[in-house]
């Protein structure tokens, strides 16, 4: 009797750590999505007033906290889909951080970076 109590137990405890893992990825996700929604707005302005374009985002790069406060927005510019632009936007202090892609749009910035 005691071997089936002590398998119940194992088992509740296991179930129990399965929820908790997967609140705890599920909430996870949560954040990273808000960080991505409220990035989005800032890194397409930040586009359009430095480099007069419109970009089309497509997915993201999530570095996290425990690197630092990064978030990459990955997408493109309207018109030249096939070239991926990428913005490193820093959700802690809610600004972008620099501008990656091709020699070509990263030379259009205006002003031009010192």
């Amino acid at each position: 009797m005691k071997k089936k109590q002590l398998w119940l137990f194992v088992f509740i405890l296991l179930v129990i750590l399965v929820g908790v893992f997967y609140y705890m990825q599920y909430a996870s996700n949560a954040k990273k999505e808000e960080i991505v929604r409220t990035g989005m707005p800032i890194g397409k302005e930040y586009i359009k007033k430095y480099y007069r374009a419109d970009f089309i985002f497509k997915s993201y790069d999530y570095i996290g906290s425990y690197v630092n406060n990064t978030v990459h927005l990955i997408g493109y510019i309207k018109g030249h889909e096939d070239q991926s632009i990428s913005i490193a936007y820093d959700f802690g202090k809610k600004e972008v951080l620099d501008v990656l892609g091709p020699d070509w749009f990263i030379d259009s910035r205006n002003p031009k970076k010192n």
